[in-house]
């Protein structure tokens, strides 16, 4: 697809497309972005909700909004979601799905994992010592 061109291909939003990968994304990748990704404001508030285990105040923080507005979309409340709301609804979502940032968070956990591991060996010949006078 030709994002460069104008025309239906440039605006199609029905697409998730992620912005820090899209690029770099393969065809599989991507169609495993589209199966995953929730359709509507109602699921992907509730996807997003049940990543976070049910906490709608932690949801609420991330989306910088109330935990009883949280509540209200996931019981698919009338009033439709402002686009502030809806942009950071949709790159929290893209960032539990998308498969590159996936991939980035588990590298990003697996150098934190090793920089825990090596401050506990550290710490450990210096508390067997004792105090040094």
């Amino acid at each position: 697809m030709n994002t460069s061109s104008p025309g239906p291909a440039r605006n199609n939003r029905k697409a998730p497309r992620c912005e820090r990968h899209d690029a770099l994304l393969h065809p599989e990748e991507q169609a495993e972005l589209a199966a995953r990704f929730p359709a509507g404001h109602q699921a992907q508030m509730a996807f997003l909700l049940a990543a976070y285990t049910r906490n709608a105040s932690a949801v609420a923080a991330l989306l910088g909004t109330r935990a009883r507005t949280v509540h209200r979309y996931c019981r698919g409340w009338s009033m439709p979601p402002g686009p502030r709301l809806r942009r950071a609804l949709r790159r929290r979502v893209l960032d539990l799905v998308c498969p590159r940032c996936l991939s980035d968070r588990a590298v990003e956990e697996a150098r934190q994992a090793k920089r825990d591991a090596r401050r506990a060996a550290r710490r450990i010949p210096r508390e067997q010592d004792g105090p040094h006078r």
